[in-house]
């Protein structure tokens, strides 16, 4: 019982945004990947284009199908910075380098 509570808060934290859609669907057609999901082909196609979201019954079955495919099992947060416990130490870090590069640039327009 609680394996499937958390399945199911897993399922409802996923944010179904345009280009995961389009990831998930990976070759597929948009009519054989919304069959999978019992969405019209327009359905997807508004998804991907990013003028709809899906509705709390597509997104379930967007993460059963996610899961069942081991979607998204091995990806990180990539980036330049360690943001979780460093957001104080990250927010100085940028504004140095933003600062920087106003003064290089303020000089470069000066010569």
């Amino acid at each position: 019982m609680a394996r499937e509570t958390t399945r199911r808060r897993v399922k409802n934290e996923i944010r179904w945004t345009p280009r995961l859609i389009k990831h998930l669907r990976g070759k597929r057609t948009q009519a054989e990947f919304g069959a999978l999901l019992g969405a019209p082909k327009n359905t997807v196609w508004r998804w991907e284009a990013g003028h709809a979201q899906p509705d709390a019954s597509y997104a379930a079955r967007l993460a059963e199908l996610a899961q069942r495919e081991r979607f998204l099992k091995e990806w990180n947060l990539v980036g330049s910075m360690q943001l979780i416990g460093e957001l104080e130490s990250a927010q100085a870090e940028i504004a140095a380098l933003f600062r920087q590069s106003l003064e290089r640039t303020i000089r470069h327009l000066a010569e």
